[in-house]
């Protein structure tokens, strides 16, 4: 009884957590987009914990950001709480070079235990593109006529990154 009250008290925090989806454009320039959840976060601009991407640079240049609420970010953590376990959508803003190509890549290693799913959707609603983030690793963007997708991470109630509040059984 004594560890199931512990246990009840961590996850009554609500979820808490962060992911990162690398983007490049096959060149030298490469943007880590984050995003995720904290008890501690609104869903708007937190100063300190999100970070805004600037204007997209006139083409063909490459670039990538997540986009959430009509802005702009690199970094993007939502409001984590136990009653807002739902489907939340941001999308992810992509500018293609001249070389038409986009690879995108993420350490998943332990996403399963903080997301009930992570999808990455055309706004088809996968028709042509629906990556299962929790299982793949990585993804190629080819087509220009692509320039956003749906990024759908529905969070899993108390998750929180391995070893941020460790517990101790006495």
């Amino acid at each position: 009884f004594f560890v199931s009250f512990l246990t009840a008290g961590l996850f009554a925090q609500g979820p808490n957590f962060s992911g990162t989806i690398n983007a490049d454009g096959g060149g030298d320039q490469s943007y880590p987009l984050t995003f995720g959840f904290s008890p501690d976060a609104t869903d708007g601009f937190d100063d300190g914990v999100d970070s805004y991407a600037p204007p997209a640079p006139p083409p063909p240049a490459f670039d990538a950001a997540l986009m959430w609420g009509g802005e702009r970010y690199y970094t993007q953590i939502l409001s984590g709480s136990n009653d807002d376990l739902v489907e939340h959508e941001y999308t992810v803003a992509f500018a293609f070079d001249s070389n038409s190509l986009i690879n995108l890549s993420w350490d998943n290693t332990g996403w399963s235990d903080l997301m009930g799913s992570c999808l990455l959707q055309d706004a088809f609603g996968g028709v042509m593109i629906n990556v299962d983030m929790l299982s793949a690793t990585s993804a190629v963007l080819n087509n220009p006529a692509f320039t956003q997708l749906a990024l759908k991470v529905t969070p899993l109630a108390g998750s929180e990154e391995p070893d941020t509040h460790p517990v101790t059984f006495t």
